[in-house]
């Protein structure tokens, strides 16, 4: 069964330009306030407590460290962390998964077609969205965004790389 979190917690103890109406910057140290202190990890904690009660071991998570926005929860090496964590934590043996930690966006889009034709393309396009500033009403051949946040910017960027090699 899927399942659907209400995560708007995170809206309350994070002030970024995810969770609130701000300019998209950049910090000092280049971290853009998009980040969401956590988000990745939180996800992964509630995905390991639903394999947890369904015996499941395998995690899969889309993270990217090759194209990522300087996110610190994206990195390999946070991953890494978060599955020893999430093992002595529930006392299991889960194997976190990031088949597009060091692939960019067209390999990840070659990778979906690859996997599933046309069909799942057309899903990621119609179906998900990476805008930062989670605009669904425009659906450009990329998928669903603003057009112009920098994570549209990358996603639109991808696929017109790999649409250009296809």
């Amino acid at each position: 069964d899927d399942h659907t979190l209400d995560l708007s917690a995170l809206g309350a103890i994070s002030e970024t330009a995810m969770t609130r109406e701000i300019a998209i910057q950049t910090d000092t140290k280049g971290l853009p306030n998009t980040f969401v202190p956590g988000r990745n990890l939180i996800f992964l904690t509630f995905a390991a407590a639903l394999a947890y009660r369904r015996g499941l071991t395998r995690i899969v998570g889309g993270m990217c460290e090759t194209d990522f926005s300087g996110y610190p929860d994206c990195r390999d090496d946070a991953i890494k962390a978060m599955q020893i964590a999430l093992n002595i934590g529930m006392d299991a043996r889960f194997v976190l998964e990031t088949p597009l930690m060091w692939i960019d966006k067209a390999a990840t889009w070659a990778l979906a077609g690859k996997i599933g034709g046309d069909a799942l393309v057309n899903v990621i396009v119609e179906d998900t969205h990476t805008c930062y500033l989670g605009e669904r009403g425009a659906l450009y051949d990329w998928g669903h965004g603003c057009g112009q946040c920098p994570a549209c910017k990358l996603r639109a960027d991808g696929f017109a790389k790999w649409i250009s090699t296809r």
